[in-house]
């Protein structure tokens, strides 16, 4: 079926496409560009004998491809390259840990944080200075440089450093470049912030709802991290308002079996703070969160049903006129609904490691995700791309040339992948490398033991079928046309 040749002398006029019965009375169809319709069992099956010229569903399945027009060869090809139009470029995204340093200690932690006495654990200007270069050498013209856990403010003073110098770098070279700080916001004071936002850095945080669940989640022995992380929230929201700045701090909900009742509340919560998102992550088991399993961790189930009590709270306050989103569904309705890519780095096959997103050590190596760099904490170098050296060039060269972005390219392109390949979700879904590693030791997935297949599947369920209910497509609609550039940076 990939070669036109044979498709050309095919009898019917049909083109590929997945399907899957969606319920008693339907069949949901997506094809390659990824689009989608709903067919009933009975037209389904005139559908693909080819008994429907006079059928009323005939022009929309022309438009999206699903049947051959005399144009659709080049109509598929200008389609797909504009879906997948950012495997033309290289790294785009590139995280930078400063330092080792935090002054939490959370239960869900996905590495070894360093104690804050251990300072030969920060990043130094000389090492910053090289991680800048080869970002900098990298083809992208189009960067971001994303200050990442663990406390980034533990220094400051090299996160300065960095920003003066990439504006210095991104004037001459001519290159556009932009700013994210995740910080758990214990460390911010006032003339931090207004550094931030006079150099247009976007700010990123962690609020797991109220403060006993946060506190529990997020141990801060140097006082109360619920009171800290909420104060800077509306302070800084404050502050982009009296500036008329558009634009608002991102807070990241981790869902830990503590939070799973009480969805309303939390919404309830991220709505007071003047954030207008949440983001329902489900628990990675990885490193500390893996040994606190029992404490944590909930069955698959579990965690579908917490999103589906809190998509239909969400929708059900739009629909009363509060606008509120949830970000991963977002991001799978850019994919479903717009033209073009959300630019969400995960979600994506080949997944962002190595071709999309970097990691940059304290000490000057660089991984090909953050997840990897990680695992570094815990003895593990496999997946370890190379370290800066003096040489931007040769940086580069041994970045895009090392073993592991050919592993990782490999191990997450879905097209070679039996069962997520012939999945009806497959345009828009992906696999994660690290998760198959950690779950199963093997960085090729098991679909039948992929765990977070099973989520991905639950939320586009749920995306799907609301999308048949006008009221609710309405709404979704509106979202994908918002701005949405706050959820596309990947968030620890």
């Amino acid at each position: 079926m990939l070669e036109i040749g044979k498709i050309k002398k095919l009898d019917n006029n049909l083109w590929f496409f997945r399907f899957k019965k969606f319920d008693t009375e339907s069949y949901l169809i997506t094809n390659d560009i990824w689009k989608y319709s709903f067919i009933n069992k009975n037209d389904f099956w005139d559908f693909i004998s080819w008994k429907i010229n006079s059928w009323e569903k005939y022009e929309e399945l022309l438009n999206k491809k699903f049947i051959k027009s005399n144009n659709y060869e080049n109509d598929m090809i200008n389609s797909f390259a504009l879906k997948n139009q950012y495997l033309s470029y290289w790294p785009s995204l590139h995280i930078i840990v400063t330092t080792l340093r935090c002054n939490h200690k959370c239960q869900y932690c996905h590495a070894a944080v360093a104690p804050m006495t251990a300072k030969n654990m920060d990043m130094t200007a000389e090492t910053a200075k090289k991680v800048v270069d080869t970002i900098f050498y990298t083809s992208n013209p189009n960067l971001t440089i994303e200050f990442q856990w663990w406390e980034s403010l533990v220094n400051w003073e090299i996160v300065k450093f960095i920003i003066e110098y990439a504006n210095t770098k991104a004037f001459y070279l001519k290159k556009n470049v932009n700013y994210a700080l995740v910080t758990n916001l214990t460390l911010m004071d006032e003339e931090k912030l207004q550094y931030l936002i006079e150099n247009n850095v976007g700010i990123s945080t962690s609020l797991d709802w109220d403060e006993e669940t946060h506190n529990y989640n997020r141990t801060f022995k140097e006082g109360n991290s619920y009171e800290q992380v909420t104060y800077w929230i509306k302070r800084i929201n404050e502050e982009y308002a009296k500036k008329w700045i558009n634009n608002k701090i991102w807070a990241l909900l981790t869902v830990t079996k503590k939070t799973l009742s009480r969805y309303k509340e939390i919404i309830d919560t991220y709505i007071e703070l003047w954030l207008d998102s949440v983001f329902l992550r489900p628990l990675n088991p990885y490193w500390f969160a893996a040994a606190e399993l029992e404490k944590l961790w909930y069955e698959p189930e579990e965690f579908i049903e917490f999103y589906y009590n809190s998509m239909d709270y969400i929708l059900k306050l739009n629909k009363s006129g509060v606008n509120f989103r949830e970000s991963l569904s977002m991001i799978y309705l850019s994919k479903i609904l717009k033209d073009t890519d959300p630019n969400y780095l995960d979600e994506r096959s080949p997944c962002w490691a190595c071709i999309w997103q970097v990691a940059y050590n304290f000490d000057g190596k660089i991984y090909s995700c953050d997840e990897w760099r990680m695992l570094w904490r815990m003895w593990d170098e496999n997946f370890l791309m190379t370290t800066v050296s003096d040489s931007w060039a040769e940086t580069y060269k041994n970045m895009i040339e090392s073993e592991t972005t050919k592993v990782m390219v490999q191990a997450s392109t879905l097209d070679w992948l039996p069962w997520y390949n012939d999945s009806v979700y497959k345009p828009y879904i992906w696999v994660c490398p690290i998760h198959s590693y950690k779950t199963t030791w093997n960085i090729i997935p098991n679909y039948s033991k992929d765990h977070k297949k099973i989520l991905d599947y639950a939320v586009l369920d749920f995306l799907f079928d609301n999308l048949r209910k006008e009221e609710s497509k309405v709404i979704f609609e509106k979202w994908v046309d918002m701005k949405t550039e706050q959820v596309l940076c990947n968030i620890i």
